[in-house]
């Protein structure tokens, strides 16, 4: 699910299905309870939900330190907490949380950095000691290139 279309198209090319959430904006103001309450429900139909929000990515854009730091909050409590929720009520799952692309506010323009990522779940080992960070992330060995294999390295972790 997302508000921005260029993600919309992707995803419907790809053959997912296409959730709307009303007050989804693809902006600071979205909806991020929406979307993860959305997402969570879907985890009843589907093996696999994609939520795209995109006001990090926004906030990086306008160089606005306190609002991609609240736009980053909003997300882990308002879209991954009820996905990680609903989640453990499977006997096994999965959840992977990462940019798209890293939008650092110094620059206030996408960059070509590897983003970080999270991946949790049944069965999936850290492959570091250290607290996640992007800092943390940049300096571990395990980076995923090109971009496009990170979900072969997901569904398989």
């Amino acid at each position: 699910m997302s508000a921005v279309d260029l993600i919309r198209g992707i995803t419907k090319l790809a053959g997912f299905d296409q959730i709307e959430v009303p007050g989804a904006t693809g902006y600071l103001d979205t909806n991020y309870s929406g979307k993860g309450n959305a997402a969570a429900a879907a985890l009843d139909d589907y093996d696999l939900v994609l939520v795209h929000v995109e006001a990090p990515d926004e906030a990086g854009h306008l160089g606005s330190i306190q609002e991609k730091k609240l736009a980053i909050e909003r997300v882990d409590e308002q879209v991954v907490g009820p996905i990680l929720e609903k989640l453990q009520s499977f006997d096994e799952w999965k959840i992977m949380v990462v940019p798209d692309h890293p939008t650092p506010i110094r620059t206030r323009t996408h960059t070509s950095e590897p983003p970080p990522f999270c991946i949790a779940g049944t069965g999936v080992q850290p492959v570091q000691s250290k607290p996640f960070s992007e800092e943390n992330a940049a300096r571990g060995d395990l980076q995923i290139k090109p971009g496009h294999e990170l979900l072969e390295y997901f569904l398989r972790a």
